[in-house]
């Protein structure tokens, strides 16, 4: 009995968690990210890939950055053209904001 509760536990912990990257990347396409954020090319902005190399290990940083209150560390010179879309990110809750850091972070 106590290995199939810890089965159950354990799966609906890599449920909860594999949620919330789904949740993440949603939530990254439903706002418009990916028309400049690619997963391995940079185009109008740095891709995914140079944001989780930049800011591995600093998921707290990407999100105070999200919410419009940290300067940008990944390409500070077309940080004018992210302003606007900083309207829509600042006005997430926590948890989809982390949701959304843990899915770009996984590039």
């Amino acid at each position: 009995m106590k290995k199939l509760m810890a089965t159950a536990v354990l799966g609906l912990a890599v449920t909860v968690s594999g949620a919330m990257a789904v949740d993440g990347k949603a939530l990254f396409k439903s706002k418009g990210c990916g028309a400049c954020h690619q997963a391995n090319v940079k185009t109008v902005g740095p891709s995914l890939k140079e944001i989780a190399q930049a800011y591995k290990g600093k998921e707290a940083e990407l999100i105070k950055f999200l919410k419009g209150e940290a300067e940008p560390i990944v390409d500070p010179a077309k940080f004018g053209i992210m302003k606007p879309q900083l309207n829509a990110t600042k006005n997430l809750s926590d948890e989809e904001l982390k949701a959304m850091a843990e899915y770009m972070l996984s590039y």
